[in-house]
């Protein structure tokens, strides 16, 4: 093997294992994280563009004064699903402050005014696809399918490793190497 192809083995082992760690430090970053916070996956259409299906949001508790028209709140239905839509109108009624809501996606408002206090919180910002990590990572399927992936960088890691330690084609054949016997002149 000549020494670019070896430097490139070389180089392209440390970006994958740098890549391999970054990863891995993501997956338990993400573990961790949806232990000490609240964190949603958005499951539907409803709120797209702005919300694309399989992102993950965190909704952070507000105060409900300082909601506005236009927020994105998720909010805990009567059955206890989570809704994540936009505040279009904010009503003072007799039995409390309520919220319409209504997602982007929607031609009409939700059908049922929102108490606030049924507000779980204000949706701030959106990482698009990385809901679909953290549904993986709560299902035993997607924990082993994670596992494999990891699994197989690092075989990928040691072959390339291999690769660029493996000794050159004209060293194995003893080319241009001294053969440590004696030769007589002829």
């Amino acid at each position: 093997m000549n020494r670019s192809l070896a430097t490139a083995a070389r180089v392209t082992e440390r970006a994958l294992s740098a890549l391999w760690l970054v990863a891995l430090a993501a997956v338990v970053g993400l573990a961790v994280w949806s232990h000490l916070a609240t964190l949603v996956v958005v499951a539907g259409g409803s709120m797209e563009p702005a919300m694309p299906r399989g992102s993950l949001i965190q909704p952070r508790p507000v105060d409900p004064d300082q909601l506005a028209i236009g927020d994105i709140v998720t909010v805990r239905a009567d059955n206890g699903v989570l809704v994540t839509h936009r505040i279009v109108r904010i009503a003072d009624l007799p039995a409390g402050q309520h919220i319409e809501l209504r997602g982007d996606a929607n031609d009409n408002p939700d059908p049922v005014l929102v108490p606030v206090g049924r507000v779980v919180g204000r949706v701030d910002y959106v990482v698009p696809g990385l809901g679909y990590l953290l549904s993986m990572l709560t299902t035993w399927t997607g924990i082993l399918a994670i596992l494999a992936l990891f699994a197989a960088a690092l075989i990928g890691l040691s072959l390339l490793e291999d690769l660029g330690a493996a000794p050159s084609s004209a060293a194995a054949d003893g080319i241009g190497q001294a053969s440590g016997r004696a030769h007589a002149p002829h």
